[in-house]
């Protein structure tokens, strides 16, 4: 491969030089993935619509486009399906350029009207963000509810990340724990580029 294939996006390249998976099969969704290069084993680069925010995209997960929304830089809401065996996940991220430092409790409130429940969040600070993250369960989900932040600049990002389990009960039981560290990664690997001035 040449120095100029490494610098194309995967919706530039040929199909056929493009990994099997669900993310590089789905049109819509490769037009979001940066890189064939791997982030992390078995994730791809992902840039928002808004290119606000980027994190590690799941190979087998597609960006529903029906359920897609994009307005300027200023709203994107993305919906994104993940089918890994008897694991399904749904992973919805609502961001607003408007969100800003003070009010997450009020962000929080709202998330938990979505989940039905009162939850009790942990706080994460990073560099130049802040995540408020708790995990629940309901009677057919479990999963990951969360609001990231923008520390730098006016910005958020609301979260929620569901999964159910399509095996045997014994199965799944197994399987749990293990399938909410990857939950709770995914959502951990969500940034923000805080490139505000460029492209402008």
């Amino acid at each position: 491969m040449n120095n100029e294939d490494q610098t194309k996006k995967p919706s530039e390249m040929n199909p056929e030089e493009l990994p099997d998976g669900r993310a590089f099969e789905d049109e819509f969704t490769r037009d979001f993935l940066q890189s064939t290069e791997e982030s992390k084993p078995g994730y791809y680069p992902f840039l928002s619509g808004t290119g606000k925010y980027k994190m590690d995209f799941p190979l087998e997960g597609t960006v529903g486009e029906q359920g897609y929304a994009l307005k300027d830089k200023d709203y994107e809401g993305l919906f994104i399906g993940v089918n890994a065996g008897d694991i399904h996940s749904a992973i919805r991220l609502n961001y607003y350029s408007t969100d800003e430092k003070g009010r997450e409790d009020s962000k929080l409130d709202m998330i938990n009207d979505r989940i039905g429940q009162e939850l009790e969040y942990d706080k994460y600070t990073s560099e130049n963000s802040t995540l408020y993250l708790s995990y629940f369960e309901t009677e057919m989900y479990y999963g990951y509810a969360g609001f990231l932040q923008n520390e730098a600049e006016n910005g958020g990002i609301r979260i929620i990340y569901q999964t159910e389990c399509v095996a045997s009960k014994e199965k799944c039981e197994a399987i749990k724990a293990e399938s909410i560290d990857v939950m709770k990664n995914q959502i951990e690997s969500i940034q923000f580029t805080l490139e505000s001035n460029e492209g402008e």
